[in-house]
């Protein structure tokens, strides 16, 4: 996510954890930042006999099966998720601040209860960082005292930008307060350079998450409508007249923006998205822009060289910056204020901001209640404080002990299969383990926890508590420009119950919060445990081989180091899982889109497929049958039921335009593709789903 370098993705079964501007975690990528990652930083009879037919019975646990949740009347192999799933489905209700529901949310849920009392009791004591920023979020009769007072300096100003270079310099005064502009700026290690630090531009100026929601079809003019709503009421809030075409004007300029972006699925793209440039060269190619004032107010100018994500783009919105009147600019860069900070403000704000995002984009019906919110904001913008907390009251050194056996173990799996990989050449077969040999692999919390910036933190100012939090993890960027990289810090929080990968740091993180239920428990069925954590740390090392990880070597660098021959077979299988994604409707004429999703689709097909291989690899005691169960068929079943999901249909569809993650009911079906699937299941598996071996896509 946004202060997350190198390439960094995140894990299989749970969405990312939001930005501090955008703490509402089930709202997926439905908010933007100026701080974005740098790249281097992503179904028969005679089953359902088998599977009543019990000798002892498996508890419906957290940790392990949900045996009422199944639907056994539907074939594994017409519908594997609803076999595993169905009576679960048909009962799932969405808690009306939801705006879908599945086992990610009850981690989530989970996470939050135990931070909330770790937060609400050092609020109890005047002093502590944590609970006097929570404190501050609480107080709502003196946010609504102070109303919009704490932003008038920064609104003062875009008004007082009386052309386009004083506004280009407004704009990049407040990118470090999270404020976001016409461009996306990252700071992170250099692809091609391990060890160093660059500076990214990529395409930006999107409020809305994604170019494809200004774009004609997809629901796209209900969406702007909505937003052309919510444009009007903020600007009227903040005392603007005419709000109603001065809106009109914002939507314009941003469907002009929309219109010059890149697909995001040319963001997997690595190579093509790796150009240097100095401000010279930015002066010349994007012409109508000035880059100097920008730069120059983040303190980021002056560097050597730019790593410039999409020359095209950047050339696009500039021009369009260049004709749009200043006006319309100031009331854009006004709206990108208010938006960052509404849910800071009286009531009236934050209802309007969550009218768009949660209700119209998302389909939710209520706001979160305000301890949540206040929760995510005190975790996203002291992950440090609240992590250290977390651990010492929720994680033991016996759990991640545990872990980091089942992850050897998972290595060790992976490094078989890449060994036998009979389509790679033996040259790019030896430097493919040499990578995994070299990845490292940080499990639960750092050894050594960062002292971090001793910000001032007021009670009765949060519009200053954030906004000075936001500008010292800003300026703590920029400092690391000028400092050698520490390779044993992580950029993940411990308490986001989620998984991560980065090519260019050659590294995975699993933090504290996932070693949970249901992911992960000691004493769970070793065929749930290895489905769950064992598939989802999989994952994230397949990552690291996927179309975007391949391309970076042992050492976190960008560089062609596979055979053209190892392109040619890795791709024929990409193309293939792309057609296979891609086939599957979630909604009407609203496909999942192969392209975009190829990563994650990868990474869940290898992953699973080296997982089983671990699981395999147990002795015989470690998976017994159960209630008729097959070890293999609970680790099948086991995949399925974490993936279950329930989405509000808004949410689904903005979720199938902007997001690198298909839903959950497409990807636990990449179990077709399996040949222990078959085996496990039998006759059964021989439905609508099954693929003949010749169409069944293997990676390693």
């Amino acid at each position: 996510m946004q202060r997350w370098g190198k390439k960094f993705s995140a894990s299989p079964h749970l969405d990312r954890p939001a930005s501090p501007s955008c703490p509402d975690r089930e709202l997926l990528a439905l908010c933007r930042t100026s701080i974005m990652p740098n790249r281097r930083l992503l179904l028969v009879a005679t089953v359902a006999i088998a599977l009543t037919a019990g000798r002892r019975a498996i508890a419906s646990t957290p940790v392990g099966l949900d045996m009422e949740g199944m639907d056994r009347s539907v074939r594994p192999g017409d519908d594997f998720y609803a076999f595993a799933n169905g009576t679960w489905q048909r009962a799932a209700t969405i808690p009306p601040d939801r705006a879908w529901t599945g086992a990610p949310i009850t981690m989530q849920d989970r996470t939050a209860a135990d931070i909330r009392s770790i937060i609400q009791n050092a609020a109890s004591r005047p002093g502590s960082r944590m609970g006097d920023l929570y404190a501050s979020y609480i107080d709502q009769s003196t946010i609504t005292a102070h109303g919009l007072a704490k932003l008038r300096p920064w609104l003062n100003q875009v008004a007082a930008a009386a052309d386009h270079s004083r506004l280009a310099a407004v704009m990049g005064r407040l990118a470090p307060y999270d404020v976001g502009g016409l461009f996306a700026i990252g700071i992170g290690e250099d692809d091609k350079a391990p060890g160093a630090m660059v500076v990214t531009i990529k395409q930006g100026g999107l409020v809305l998450p994604g170019r494809d929601l200004y774009l004609a079809g997809g629901g796209a003019s209900v969406r702007l409508s909505a937003y052309r709503s919510y444009l009007e009421r903020i600007l009227t809030l903040s005392g603007v007249d005419t709000a109603l075409d001065r809106a009109d004007a914002i939507v314009a300029f941003e469907t002009a923006l929309a219109q010059v972006h890149r697909a995001p699925s040319d963001a997997r793209n690595a190579d093509a998205s790796y150009n240097a440039y100095t401000v010279t060269d930015l002066e010349r190619e994007a012409r109508g822009f000035d880059w100097r004032s920008w730069l120059g107010a983040m303190k980021l100018d002056g560097r050597p060289r730019y790593i410039v994500a999409q020359p095209d783009a950047l050339a696009g919105e500039a021009a369009v910056w260049a004709r749009t009147p200043i006006r319309v600019l100031q009331d854009y860069l006004r709206v990108r204020v208010l938006t960052t900070y509404a849910r800071y403000l009286p009531p009236a704000f934050a209802d309007a901001r969550f009218a768009l995002f949660g209700t119209a984009l998302a389909g939710t019906a209520e706001q979160p209640p305000r301890w949540r919110q206040g929760v995510s904001l005190v975790t996203n913008l002291l992950g440090d404080d609240v992590g250290r907390a977390y651990v010492a009251a929720h994680l033991t050194p016996e759990a991640r002990g545990q872990a980091a056996r089942l992850v050897k173990n998972i290595v060790a799996a992976l490094d078989a299969k890449l060994a036998a990989a009979a389509w790679m050449t033996p040259t790019t077969r030896i430097r493919a383990r040499a990578k995994l040999a070299q990845t490292r692999l940080k499990i639960g919390y750092p050894d050594r926890w960062p002292a971090g910036a001793q910000v001032p933190i007021a009670r009765d100012d949060l519009i200053g508590n954030v906004a000075r939090l936001n500008a010292a993890r800003f300026a703590d960027l920029v400092a690391r420009l000028d400092r050698p990289i520490d390779r044993d810090a992580w950029v993940a929080p411990v308490t986001v119950p989620n998984a991560f990968a980065s090519a260019g740091a050659n590294e995975i993180i699993l933090p504290a919060a996932i070693l949970q239920p249901p992911l992960f428990d000691p004493k769970a069925d070793a065929a749930v445990n290895y489905a769950r954590i064992g598939a989802t740390v999989a994952h994230e090392l397949c990552h690291l081989f996927d179309d975007q990880g391949r391309k970076y070597d042992e050492h976190g660098a960008l560089r062609d180091w596979w055979t053209q021959a190892d392109v040619e077979a890795f791709q024929q299988r990409e193309r293939a899982l792309i057609a296979q994604a891609s086939s599957y409707e979630p909604l009407k004429d609203v496909p999942v889109n192969g392209a975009l999703t190829i990563g994650e689709n990868i990474a869940d097909l290898a992953g699973l497929e080296v997982a089983y291989a671990a699981f395999r690899n147990l002795p015989a005691s470690a998976r017994p049958m159960l209630d008729g169960m097959t070890a293999d068929q609970r680790f099948f079943i086991a995949w399925a039921q974490a993936w279950r999901s329930a989405y509000r249909e808004p949410f689904l569809r903005t979720l199938l335009q902007s997001d690198a993650h298909a839903p959950g009911r497409e990807r636990a079906l990449t179990v077709r593709n399996m040949d222990a699937w078959y085996a496990a299941f039998g006759s059964a598996a021989e439905g609508r789903l099954f693929l003949p071996e010749h169409e069944r896509v293997r990676f390693w």
